[in-house]
């Protein structure tokens, strides 16, 4: 075995008609041949005939891309068509957001440097200049229009390299992700594949709402840093969402012996904020974290309610009269003094406390027989 070099698995890769890396690792471990997972790899990312006619299996090592680290920063675009339609727009003109993966889309007549120069006025007008803007080699990005109507106003500009479409990844998955869901919902309302500019604007309000798995956050959150409100429910709980009392958390009070809960009523809130009005009549803006839900003291009240009747049931000896001795109505061997008949409850709520507790110690007394 000492005498097996790399080039003897050089030669056995030559040999089973260039095997990639799974098929060669799994014939080396059948055969029991000394050659690690990393021998067999190096192999065949060394081998010539391999990177020429299999080029998919041989990848030259890629820097890392560069990463926006501020909202509307870096933004990326890309031409996606020609489209079925039942209008002259024929393509779609995407744009997303490097740092928050907020997409945008119009929907354009043709690839021309003219109509970039257009829907990139109208969403520069709304969120202001990037700093870059990143796109594929395309003739309409790569015109000398839209590159100096970027320059002049001091955006930067960078282009992926020839024939790699990985390196402008994020505009290339909004493309196929934005398609999927304008199809599926032309699908579930039973609509032509190309009356697809009606349903545009929902595929692009659910991209925005729906969480993006690379950042953890939706879209919209990311770029506008509150949560997105849609028809489809509400980011409060149904008890912020109409005026009416709820219990409040107070913070500072006069005395100990205050209150630390006190109802008040809610006039409006957000999501982050809401505003109260005291029983002396002030009005307060405080956070929600403060508030509580009035109901959640009704329920704990039935409940309440309902254990003390499940409590009734259970069969209770009725004490005997006051004028009545004990002794005519227990029996012989149970008489006991006062002393001795208040022991098994004192006993009882000893053994209800953990042992460990450090609020409430309590200790057995030392009774007298």
């Amino acid at each position: 075995l000492s005498a097996i070099t790399r080039n003897d698995l050089k030669l056995l890769h030559t040999s089973l008609c260039h095997p990639g890396v799974t098929r060669l690792l799994h014939y080396v471990r059948t055969k029991n041949l000394p050659f690690s997972c990393d021998d067999v790899r190096t192999v065949i990312e060394q081998c010539q005939a391999c990177a020429e006619l299999k080029p998919r299996f041989f990848r030259q090592p890629t820097g890392e891309l560069i990463k926006a680290i501020q909202p509307f920063e870096r933004i990326s675009m890309d031409f996606k068509g020609p489209l079925p339609t039942v209008s002259r727009n024929r393509y779609l003109l995407t744009i997303i957001d490097e740092f928050s993966r907020f997409p945008f889309a119009f929907a354009c007549p043709d690839m021309s440097s003219s109509t970039v120069v257009k829907c990139l006025n109208e969403l520069f007008a709304l969120f202001g200049f990037p700093a870059y803007v990143h796109t594929d080699r395309g003739t309409s990005f790569m015109s000398t229009e839209v590159q100096h109507f970027l320059h002049e106003r001091g955006i930067a500009t960078s282009r992926t390299t020839p024939y790699s479409p990985r390196g402008n990844g994020q505009i290339e998955k909004l493309n196929g992700t934005l398609w999927k869901a304008i199809t599926l919902a032309l699908h579930s309302k039973e609509l032509d594949i190309a009356k697809w500019e009606l349903l545009l604007n929902d595929a692009l309000q659910s991209t925005r709402s729906l969480l993006c798995t690379a950042t953890n956050r939706t879209p919209h959150e990311r770029l506008l840093g509150f949560n997105r409100r849609s028809g489809s429910g509400t980011s409060l709980p149904t008890w912020l969402t109409s005026p009416g009392p709820v219990l409040l958390k107070k913070n500072v009070r006069s005395s100990k012996y205050d209150p630390i809960i006190e109802e008040v009523d809610l006039v409006t809130c957000n999501p982050q904020y809401a505003v109260i009005r005291t029983p002396n009549g002030r009005e307060e803006t405080i956070s929600l974290r403060m508030l509580a839900p009035r109901e959640e003291q009704k329920v704990i009240e039935n409940e309440n309610q309902s254990g003390t009747e499940l409590d009734t049931d259970c069969p209770i000896q009725s004490s005997p009269p006051r004028n009545q001795p004990t002794d005519s109505i227990m029996p012989e061997e149970t008489t006991s003094t006062t002393e001795d008949i208040a022991r098994p409850s004192e006993t009882q709520a000893e053994e209800t406390t953990h042992t460990y507790n450090l609020r409430v110690r309590r200790t057995r007394p030392n009774y007298k027989v």
